[in-house]
């Protein structure tokens, strides 16, 4: 499945954001339209059912409207509703399945090998057979890894982000992403250098 190609933002976030605030439903119209398809994007990284997604996104936009009396005005919108997403995505699959809540422990600084890689993503050249590979490896790693490796590469957010996003420290960011290096490599066909699978991850 390939997520939706691109967003069109009209107008700044944060003016729909005040809008929202005051019970403008504008503003709630401009931050679906402006955000839908990097929350529908976001969200199949996370899951593969179109129609839970689709169901999870329109339940965050609920929650604003109803909620938007006590929205603070210093917000990251992206950031916050990735996150809103991200919990809302986490908490209907436990409430199913009761097998998502997972420990991460903290591991070795691993600041130099993450940031060493991404230095390294520059004119690399998008191949559709790569794509595949690299699809069929991100299914086989770890939700948690998953997260973040979509949030790096393709929202490319930096480390502090993610780290408020998904509610870690900074730390266990590094660790995350070079545990999911780590496994992409495990699933790598001999020859082709991880370096090119992320590289591919902004276009797949």
């Amino acid at each position: 499945m390939n997520p939706l190609t691109s967003n069109n933002p009209s107008m700044d976030s944060n003016y729909y954001w005040d809008l929202l605030m005051k019970g403008n439903r504008q503003g709630l119209e401009g931050l679906y339209k402006e955000y839908i398809v990097t929350l529908f994007n976001y969200g199949i990284a996370l899951s593969k059912d179109e129609n839970f997604i689709q169901d999870c996104i329109q339940e965050v936009f609920i929650d604003l409207w109803k909620y938007h009396k006590s929205l603070g005005k210093a917000v990251h919108v992206k950031a916050y509703l990735l996150r809103a997403l991200s919990h809302k995505i986490f908490r209907e699959n436990q409430q199913k399945t009761k097998l998502l809540t997972v420990e991460w422990k903290d591991g070795i600084d691993n600041t130099i090998v993450v940031e060493s890689i991404e230095s390294e993503l520059i004119d690399i050249q998008r191949e559709k057979g790569l794509q595949i590979k690299l699809a069929n490896a991100l299914d086989k790693i770890p939700l948690r890894q998953k997260q973040a490796i979509h949030l790096l590469f393709f929202e490319q957010l930096s480390y502090e982000e993610v780290s408020k996003l998904m509610g870690i420290n900074l730390r266990s960011v590094y660790t995350i992403a070079w545990k999911a290096i780590a496994n992409l490599k495990k699933h790598i066909v001999s020859g082709i250098s991880i370096l090119v699978f992320l590289t591919l991850l902004q276009f797949y």
